[in-house]
């Protein structure tokens, strides 16, 4: 019978653990892992494809690189000509030359150099694919364009100038190019990548030969400057110190010396061997720094020139394929927590004792059960005496007595024999709550059962609406139910089994659904299941569905007890929960559940330590599934 169950949200707790005590189910997350393992794998393997067809679409570029050493060991001189008032902080100075290379000076040259404004192949060649999607999309929309110009006003030439190409070539190799400062030294790095091996190497070379010819020309520049100002200062010495020649010349030849014009002469005299002295230290400078200017003409030099790549440098496939992988995995993994978060089905024992207080009277596989072909009745005999099955699965227990199927019907008889000691005649009720969980064949196998250990059953296919044992075990009938139910039985309309105390009544077929309308069911089957207590030990009923129809909670009354079938991993708990709740006669004569179409497999991901599906594995092999 129901018991209560405490009013909580199951659903959370299956996930979580019990959100009462605030504690976190390791096992049951676990679990959830297990069962989610294939659906993750599943969604790497095609993040993997996905990986697989980028790295097929995407275009792959060639990596070439050139290194310059910027060179601080240059003589004094030279350096005190060319970095007067400079910094001497290496740091800014290098970030300045990584510039210098980025700049549009230098890369216009490049342009110039290689005649990249007028190559095309430079200009066209995709860089990757989203260059190319983004080429096809401006493409077609220039075409849109030029197509509602054609219907419109004609547009002038000088209307819509295109890009100058110098400058697009330039915007490409600024897009990619890549110079850095290696570490902490006086090496800089200059990488081009490009769809063409030939053309990163060529490129990165030129940027190479460019920046160290900048820095000739720049350096001629400061040095010539520094050369010219140098010689404007030796001529300005040597002019003071001939003057300062003169006025001694002159003092002497015109003024008498006397005591006091002496100490005048000698100032003068000092005066000019001053700057004589200054004039001969001023042009040694000079000499010496025309000597040095061979020597020293840049700080600047090419250390690596740039190689002819063997293999493209992206994208990379390892890389890419790993991450596409972990990518694919980590979104399997969120929707696989979606997936367990939303998980309102019935999978196992505790599932439903904790949801409905009920208990679990067997799990059944999904049977491999395959139709039987019946000989055509000649409609000239009459009706058919004998049951006739139609699919092998609604005799399965009498095929296969032994295996699981069958004992989980034989519990359901002893839980009837247990919960009603004192009826001679038990009335039990097989429902479902929706169509289509197996409550008909249930029925058929536990009839089958309850006659295999001789006692005296009657099957009834009570479904009015959509009856499913009657085409199964009755071939062509034509009274059952409906005559019943009018008043119009006949102890014929029984149909017997050739070997077992077995006795079926047909439900209502397609021609006597308006007979089955008018009539009251309720008493006429309530008054049928007194009269067939004398001749039964037990009446096993096939009730319609909870959800679409009220038949079954009108006919409840007049049974001992039911049975509910519920399909595994099909029906969400709460449906259940609240089909029970909304029936409370009916939930009191349940006397427990069957779990129906388990798949064995699949059950596995659902067991915990100590549970019997934990030991399934076990005891499966106990039950024998032979004749």
């Amino acid at each position: 019978m129901l018991r209560e169950v405490e009013n909580r949200h199951p659903d959370a707790a299956f996930i979580f653990g019990d959100p009462l005590s605030g504690t976190i189910d390791v096992e049951t997350l676990l679990a959830a892992a297990r069962r989610q393992l294939r659906f993750v794998l599943t969604c790497a393997l095609a993040g993997l494809v996905l990986g697989l067809a980028y790295l097929a679409a995407e275009v792959p570029l060639y990596e070439s690189t050139a290194r310059i050493l910027i060179d601080k060991n240059q003589p004094s001189v030279v350096t005190k000509l060319t970095e007067s008032g400079s910094s001497t902080q290496l740091d800014p100075m290098m970030l300045s030359q990584v510039e210098l290379l980025r700049s549009d000076r230098i890369g216009l040259k490049v342009v110039d150099s290689l005649g990249l404004a007028t190559d095309r192949s430079f200009l066209s060649a995709p860089y990757s694919l989203l260059n190319n999607l983004r080429g096809s999309v401006a493409s077609v929309v220039r075409s849109s364009i030029a197509s509602s110009d054609d219907r419109g006003a004609p547009v002038k030439p000088s209307a819509a100038p295109g890009r100058d190409p110098q400058w697009q070539a330039l915007g490409i190799l600024a897009e990619n190019l890549t110079v850095a400062r290696v570490g902490d030294s006086y090496i800089l790095q200059i990488q081009f990548q490009s769809p063409s091996a030939e053309m990163a190497q060529k490129i990165a070379n030129r940027y190479a030969a460019i920046y160290i010819s900048d820095q000739v020309g720049a350096k001629d520049e400061s040095i010539i400057r520094a050369r010219t100002a140098l010689a404007e200062e030796v001529e300005t010495v040597r002019k003071r110190s001939v003057d300062a020649e003169l006025a001694v010349h002159r003092f002497r030849t015109d003024t008498t010396l006397t005591k006091e014009t002496l100490v005048t002469l000698r100032q003068l005299e000092l005066e000019a061997a001053s700057l004589k002295s200054q004039y001969e230290q001023v042009l040694q400078q000079h000499q010496a720094s025309l000597q040095n200017l061979s020597v020293a003409l840049t700080e600047a030099r090419i250390i690596s020139g740039a190689s002819y790549p063997g293999r493209p440098s992206s994208p990379n496939s390892i890389v890419t394929l790993a991450i596409c992988a972990v990518l694919g995995g980590m979104i399997g993994a969120g929707v696989g927590a979606i997936r367990e978060y939303r998980e309102r089905f019935f999978r196992t024992r505790g599932q439903v004792r904790d949801e409905l207080g009920l208990d679990t009277l067997g799990m059944i596989p999904l049977l491999d059960g395959k139709p039987i072909r019946r000989n055509k009745r000649d409609c000239a005999a009459g009706e058919p005496s004998f049951i006739e099955v139609g699919h092998s699965a609604f005799n399965w227990v009498e095929q296969h007595p032994r295996s699981e199927f069958a004992e989980a019907m034989r519990t359901v008889k002893v839980a009837f024999d247990v919960e009603l000691p004192g009826k001679s005649t038990k009335a039990i009720g097989i429902v479902s709550c929706l169509p289509g969980e197996g409550k008909s064949l249930v029925a058929a196998n536990f009839a089958m059962v309850l006659a295999m250990q001789r006692c005296r059953t009657l099957l009834i296919d009570a479904d009015i609406h959509n009856p499913g044992l009657s085409p199964m075990l009755a071939n062509g009938w034509e009274r059952g139910l409906a005559n019943l139910l009018a008043g119009d039985f006949n102890a014929r309309d029984l149909l017997a089994h050739q070997s077992l105390p077995l006795r079926f009544l047909p439900g209502v077929n397609q021609s006597q659904q308006k007979l089955a309308k008018t009539v009251q069911p309720i008493e006429k089957m309530g008054d049928f299941l007194l009269k067939a207590g004398s001749a039964f030990n037990y009446v096993v009923v096939d009730l319609p569905p909870l959800a679409p129809v009220a038949d079954a909670r009108s006919l409840v009354q007049h049974l001992d007890g039911l049975v509910l079938v519920v399909e595994w991993g099909v029906t969400a708990r709460t449906f259940v929960r609240e089909s029970l709740n909304n029936n409370p006669i009916l939930a009191e004569k349940c006397i427990g559940v069957l779990l129906n179409k388990v798949d064995i497999k699949k059950i596995k991901l659902y067991q915990k330590f100590g549970s019997a599906e934990f030991y399934s594995e076990r005891y499966g092999g106990y039950y024998k599934t032979q004749l």
